[in-house]
């Protein structure tokens, strides 16, 4: 699993969230958001980036928010259309590049991340809002590729 790490500004994504979510719920999430705002204005919100959001976890891996969004230059049109706004800090984030089908190399990317990388290359998780960050591509696919980024502070 190829691993990088980079800063990022600030940005702001727009979608759907979900408190208290559960990851069997998370699909259902994006079908709501798809059915609920026609994918071209999803586009239009910013560069067309899509992402799964996870915060408020108060550093408990069973209790999150998790939101399905699209980055956004205007949050006045992601208001008008209804969706939540999420305003994400600038961090710098250990951006693991996963190969396979969703949602299984997300689960196996982040046990990669947490239960070996982080530790040993002495970091921990900031705290702040981690990501799956989606690229083109059929989600099935055992060639899909896709990102999570983790926001990082040293141990």
């Amino acid at each position: 699993m190829k691993v990088h790490i980079e800063a990022k500004p600030a940005f702001r994504i727009a979608g759907l969230a979900l408190k208290n979510a559960q990851n069997e719920n998370l699909p259902a999430l994006w079908d709501r958001l798809f059915n609920e705002v026609p994918g071209a204005q999803l586009l239009e919100l910013g560069s067309g980036e899509s992402f799964g959001a996870c915060y408020d976890t108060a550093f408990n891996p069973h209790s999150f928010t998790y939101m399905a969004g699209y980055d956004l230059a205007d949050p006045d049109r992601a208001t008008k259309l209804g969706l939540d706004v999420l305003d994400v800090p600038e961090a710098e984030y250990a951006i693991f590049e996963l190969r396979g089908p969703v949602p299984d190399c997300i689960f196996e990317g982040w046990n990669y991340a947490v239960d070996n990388w982080l530790p040993q290359n002495n970091y921990r998780h900031a705290g702040t809002p981690d990501f799956e960050f989606y690229l083109e591509g059929d989600l099935n696919s055992p060639d899909y590729k896709m990102e999570i980024w983790v926001p990082i502070v040293k141990a």
